[in-house]
């Protein structure tokens, strides 16, 4: 038996029963080491660009929000417009062609003419060219 060790050791060499050396051990720890630290900062990084890209998002959703508001503020500020200048008609129309009209309905009561219409016609026109002069 020991002959068959001696042959065995002469041609494989010498048995190795042992643990990893140590600095074998601690360089395989240092690479684990660095591999995890690695793949935290990519997940750190991963994360930081996934929270950069909802915040652009919301952002642009408030974006358009605002340019919705907007666009509704402006569609309100033109309505606003158009309902001063009717309002503005319609002082107008109170002021000026109402009493006209008020009197020369009357007017038409009063005469009980065939064509009333015409009649009336006539009296605002009248009344018209008295106001200019």
């Amino acid at each position: 038996m020991f002959e068959s060790m001696r042959v065995y050791i002469e041609r494989n060499g010498r048995p190795f029963n042992y643990l990893s050396s140590v600095r074998s051990l601690n360089r395989k720890r240092e690479e684990a080491l660095t591999k995890e630290e690695a793949q935290t900062k990519e997940e750190k990084e991963q994360c930081k660009k996934k929270a950069c890209e909802e915040v652009q998002l919301q952002k642009d959703h408030l974006c358009k929000l605002a340019d919705g508001r907007l666009d509704s503020i402006a569609a309100h500020m033109h309505e606003l417009r158009g309902a001063r200048d009717r309002l503005n008609m319609r002082q107008f129309l109170m002021k000026a062609i109402i009493p006209v009209l008020t009197e020369g309905m009357i007017d038409v009561w009063r005469v009980t003419p065939t064509d009333p219409v015409d009649y009336l016609a006539e009296y605002v026109f009248k009344k018209s060219n008295e106001t200019r002069k």
